[in-house]
C-alpha cells in the first residue's frame, strides 16, 4: 500500500512539473505543420490558414515573412513606431449593414495605441472584410508596406496567425506575430487601454 502510495504521490509531483514546464515555455508547443497533418479538418484545403475552433493552442512558428516575437519585442516595436493590429473577434461575425459599428459584447482592452480590426483573423475572408483589411492597413501604413506591424489577440487564438497570413498574402514585410496577445501583455507587467473596433465603410 506504502509502495501504492508513493507512486501515486510521484505521478502527481510529475503532472505538476510538466504543467509548470509548459507555463514557463519549456515544453516545446506543436510546429504548425504538426498541428496541421494531425487535424487537416481545422484547414483550409488550399491556403493552409485555420477555418475553424480558432481558440486553441497557437504553433511555435508562423510561415516568413511574418515572425513570432515575444512580450519584450513586442514592447520595443511599439517604441519603435509598430502599428499594433488587435483581431480579436467581435461578439457578432457581422457588422450593421447601416452605419458599419460592430457589435462589441463588453469593453475591449488593448495594447498601447492599438487599432482594432475584427473578423480580419478567420480562415476565409469575405469580400467585404477583405477590402475593410486592405483598406485599413493601406490608411494606416500610408501605402508603405514595409512599415512594422504588430498583429496580435489574446493568448491561444489562431485568428492573429491567420491575420499575419493575411497581411504577408497582401505585400506586407515586416509582421511581427505576437501569440501571447492581450493576455501575455498583461502577465508581463503591461498596461492595457480601451479600444473600439474601427466601423466598416458602409457608402
Amino acid at each position: 500500500m506504502r509502495l501504492f502510495e508513493f507512486g501515486v504521490r510521484l505521478g502527481v509531483l510529475a503532472t505538476f512539473v510538466l504543467v509548470g514546464l509548459a507555463h514557463s515555455g519549456s515544453v516545446r508547443a506543436e510546429s504548425y505543420r504538426d498541428i496541421q497533418k494531425r487535424r487537416p479538418d481545422l484547414f483550409h484545403d488550399r491556403t493552409g490558414l485555420r477555418i475553424a475552433r480558432q481558440r486553441a493552442p497557437v504553433p511555435d512558428d508562423i510561415p516568413p515573412p511574418a515572425e513570432r516575437v515575444d512580450a519584450k519585442r513586442a514592447a520595443a516595436l511599439l517604441a519603435e513606431g509598430a502599428i499594433a493590429l488587435d483581431v480579436f473577434g467581435a461578439l457578432q461575425s457581422r457588422y450593421d449593414e447601416l452605419d458599419g459599428t460592430w457589435l462589441v459584447g463588453k469593453e475591449r482592452l488593448s495594447l498601447p495605441g492599438a487599432v482594432w480590426l475584427p473578423e480580419t483573423g478567420r480562415g476565409t475572408l469575405a469580400p467585404d472584410i477583405q477590402a475593410y483589411l486592405e483598406s485599413n492597413l493601406d490608411r494606416l501604413t500610408k501605402g508603405d508596406k514595409t512599415r512594422p506591424l504588430l498583429v496580435f489577440c489574446v493568448s491561444d487564438c489562431w485568428m492573429s496567425w491567420n491575420a499575419s497570413q493575411h497581411m504577408a498574402a497582401l505585400g506586407y514585410r515586416s509582421i511581427h506575430w505576437f501569440a501571447l496577445g492581450t493576455d501575455g501583455w498583461l502577465e508581463n507587467g503591461g498596461t492595457l487601454f480601451p479600444v473600439d473596433p474601427v466601423p466598416v465603410d458602409t457608402d
